[in-house]
């Protein structure tokens, strides 16, 4: 799991960021490398989940977002990630 600091205060051009980096992350989940993004209400923290089989692999996708290079960041090995799906599961019947 990777927890980015955003800058304070958020500037414009930071804001401008903002449809390149939803490319490149739906780029990451289409790829399944990218299980989880969340902003914190105050928009002061991101938290994402990526599944990466090195450091190395990690730190290469954190890398292809934009805004990472404004960013300061951290990360740590999960154990284990659960989560629940919230749209029903459809029938064909």
């Amino acid at each position: 799991m990777v927890e980015f600091d955003v800058p304070q205060p958020i500037t414009e051009d930071f804001l401008n960021m903002i449809p390149e980096q939803r490319a490149s992350l739906d780029d990451l989940f289409a790829s399944g490398k990218l299980l989880s993004y969340t902003v914190a209400a105050d928009r002061s923290r991101v938290w994402a989940v990526m599944i990466a089989e090195s450091e190395s692999e990690l730190l290469a996708y954190i890398d292809e977002l934009p805004m990472t290079p404004y960013m300061d960041f951290d990360y740590n090995e999960l154990m284990f990630y659960n989560t629940v799906h919230l749209l029903p599961a459809m029938s064909l019947n």
